[in-house]
């Protein structure tokens, strides 16, 4: 349940906590579509680092929504289920560890990050991708904590 009032126009609770300040939710969803869109990043590896923020910070509204890209490019429910033991599950790349271990120190300990961590990730993605994924985690991470702490639950308008 959510502390915001029902007021502002929206067909989800997150559509109506954004629609308080309409001129901000139409920007928020233009610069989080690129990351879809525009595809500077594998979305498989986009989508299992979105799921995996969700679990580590226990937003279960998002870890029910999927992206369609990443399904498309052959996500499965299998590996998603796979997330919360990645370490040791023996179906996912070397670039998918790489990025999981950058986005779990990224929500939890942004200060250590190391050098070796990024250049982890830097032998599988170019410097506009790393870019790229680094913008991504921080657009998960930001918008899961918004809708935890706004006390959205229903999954978002994509």
């Amino acid at each position: 349940m959510t502390w915001l009032p029902e007021t502002a126009a929206g067909a989800t609770p997150f559509a109506r906590a954004f629609g308080l300040c309409p001129e901000l939710f139409a920007q928020y969803q233009a610069f989080a579509e690129l990351f879809w869109a525009r595809r500077p990043v594998d979305p498989v590896v986009l989508e299992l680092c979105r799921l995996r923020i969700a679990q580590v910070l226990g937003c279960g509204a998002e870890l029910a929504t999927r992206r369609p890209e990443a399904q498309a490019a052959g996500l499965t429910e299998a590996r998603i289920a796979a997330l919360d033991h990645w370490r040791d599950a023996s179906d996912f790349s070397a670039v998918e560890r790489a990025c999981l271990a950058f986005a779990e120190k990224f929500i939890l300990d942004p200060h250590g990050v190391t050098d070796a961590d990024a250049a982890a990730v830097a032998a599988h993605l170019s410097p506009p991708e790393m870019v790229a994924f680094t913008e991504a985690l921080a657009v998960f991470d930001g918008f899961t904590r918004f809708r935890l702490i706004l006390g959205i639950e229903a999954n978002p308008a994509r």
